[in-house]
């Protein structure tokens, strides 16, 4: 049972740690969005001084490109957001999986003890007795 219940708590820990790897993703992508939008922002207050149309059309590319770099990183969060819910649903899989075996456990131990103690009563009343009997 204990090699199970190890065995158990391992895919739990590598649950773990991919659910760890999948939320750092998104934590990634949401902080390069986060880098774009300043960047968007920036660009917008440094055109507003801009008076020559070359540098307003390159402006204004550059901002095409940070939108288009923006909404691919959208549909990645988007993706990576679900391969996270389905880390997370693995994990909480493992963890039923182990807390089952520790209750297994826990529950034979407690029927073992019990066992255990009824024998050893058993074990006294026997000596008690044969003494008793012995004293008669």
């Amino acid at each position: 049972m204990q090699k199970i219940l190890d065995l158990r708590e391992f895919e739990k820990k590598q649950a773990q740690n991919e659910l760890g790897k999948a939320v750092a993703e998104e934590n990634r992508i949401e902080d390069t969005l986060k880098m774009i939008a300043q960047k968007r922002i920036d660009t917008v207050s440094a055109s507003d001084e801009l008076r020559d149309i070359n540098s307003l059309y390159g402006a204004g590319r550059y901002m095409q490109l940070l939108d288009s770099r923006k909404d691919k990183l959208l549909e990645e969060l988007a993706q990576a957001k679900i391969i996270t819910e389905q880390k997370r649903e693995v994990l909480r899989e493992a963890m039923q999986k182990v807390k089952v075996l520790e209750k297994l456990k826990e529950n034979r131990f407690k029927k073992w003890k019990k066992e255990f103690q009824l024998a050893e009563d058993n074990a006294s009343d026997d000596i008690v007795t044969s003494k008793a009997n012995a004293a008669d």
